[in-house]
């Protein structure tokens, strides 16, 4: 962050520290602890979040224990300076916390951000107004710039070149053939005739070349059987052993096979984004569930805007840019005209939605994404745990969720609600993947 959150929260007069610099930096490494415990756990993300837009928080939830017991072990004595549970304190550090956190962690920035666009305006925090606005445009414009990179489609594709190395030099091994010259010159005197220069036996030729008609009929066979075995000699001398070309060509198929590999998963990448949205066209234009395995438009329109929340979130990737929320409200607007009222409690949304038999696959999926709630937790964890159940009443409702039950929603903010819930649940799940950047300093 440009400005330090604990002091905007000193300036507005929220927290008082005395004007101690050394208490200050105690609220400063308890929100250090707690950023690590969110890098660790991003789970964390989303109920230190729904506290800390709280200014009615309940000083037994556990989100509130956990900051008091790191702020104990890093200043013992803080119940001398409060006289109760600091709430506004407890709410300072947290947001701190969060924003240390997903400064490292874009994860952590989205469970952050959605839980904010969905319950700040319905909290009282009127004083504070200013500071979250910042910080929440801060985050999420590092949340969004990592969203749209994510769903952009380049001009171009970039393909490395191919690259492949025999893994050593195929050798063929020859001998130059000889040829004996004096048992070749034997062979030559025995088909001239039956002696030789010095007078001695052939035994080849009977006749001299003089005799004429059956000197060339024994000359002709002779010469051609010497000239035959000579020639057979040296091309037996010439002969190779067999080469096994099977390795290379075995490592050239798989250089080949690698680069294809590789060259699909480029142009995959490259045009997922706009694969993407060719999807979500065909899906807003059908109104087809893809999940319940029926059109929308055969359900009550509050559970058809639910389950349209359930199966974009299914749909497009934890990072999505905010355009996706406006394509979520509009594809909503699709549904049939309300016969009821325009807006609709959360009582009744929530009760709507733990019975409907449409939305069997959401509630399972929201109890795999939210622990049971045991403290502030995001809606969809009372889909998951309490179908067929009692909601809490009252104080206990708000307790839980942060805002009232009697808060009303429109179809496209019940739809939208449940969307950013069930992406902040995922991310949160995934896991940690520190982004590199600079640290923040104080």
């Amino acid at each position: 962050m440009t400005t330090d959150i604990l002091i905007r929260f000193l300036s507005a007069g929220l927290i008082n520290v005395g004007g101690d610099d050394a208490k200050l930096k105690r609220l400063r490494e308890t929100a250090a602890d707690l950023a690590v415990a969110l890098k660790k756990n991003p789970s964390k993300a989303a109920p230190f979040a729904l506290i800390a837009f709280d200014p009615e928080a309940p000083a037994n939830d556990p989100v509130i224990r956990e900051v008091v017991d790191a702020l104990q072990r890093r200043w013992a004595t803080y119940v001398n300076t409060f006289s109760s549970t600091p709430i506004e304190v407890i709410r300072a550090i947290l947001l701190d916390a969060l924003v240390q956190a997903a400064n490292d962690n874009d994860k952590v920035g989205l469970a952050f951000t959605t839980c904010a666009r969905n319950t700040l305006p319905f909290m009282e925090a009127e004083n504070e107004r200013a500071i979250w606005t910042d910080v929440i445009d801060e985050v999420e414009q590092s949340v969004e710039a990592r969203a749209e990179a994510e769903w952009a489609t380049p001009a171009s594709i970039s393909v490395t070149a191919m690259t492949f190395s025999a893994s050593e030099e195929i050798e063929v091994a020859t001998t130059a053939p000889s040829i004996n010259k004096r048992t070749l010159t034997k062979l030559v005197d025995a088909a001239v005739g039956p002696a030789n220069a010095a007078g001695e036996a052939t035994d080849g030729n009977q006749y001299w070349p003089n005799n004429g008609q059956n000197w060339a009929l024994q000359f002709a066979p002779k010469l051609t059987g010497l000239l035959a075995g000579a020639f057979n000699e040296i091309a037996e001398g010439l002969k190779t052993s067999p080469i096994d070309l099977s390795r290379p060509l075995s490592e050239l198929a798989k250089a080949v096979s690698e680069h294809v590999d590789n060259t699909l998963q480029s142009v995959s990448a490259a045009t997922a984004g706009l694969q993407r949205r060719t999807n979500l066209i065909w899906w807003k234009e059908a109104l087809y569930s893809p999940s319940a395995r029926a059109s929308y438009r055969t359900m009550p329109t509050y559970t058809a805007a639910a389950l349209m929340a359930f199966d974009l979130h299914r749909q497009v990737p934890t990072f999505s840019p905010a355009s996706v929320i406006a394509f979520l409200h509009e594809a909503v607007l699709s549904l049939p005209p309300l016969a009821a009222p325009e807006k609709r409690t959360l009582r009744d949304l929530l009760s709507e939605a733990s019975s409907s038999s449409d939305l069997v696959a959401l509630r399972h999926v929201a109890a795999e994404l939210v622990p049971e709630p045991a403290g502030r937790s995001l809606l969809i964890g009372f889909l998951g745990h309490q179908a067929n159940r009692p909601l809490p009443d009252g104080q206990s409702f708000r307790d839980h969720v942060g805002i009232p039950a009697a808060t009303s929603l429109t179809i496209a903010e019940w739809a939208i609600w449940l969307f950013r819930e069930l992406q902040a649940a995922r991310a949160a799940q995934e896991g940690p993947r520190p982004k590199k950047r600079a640290r923040r300093t104080s």
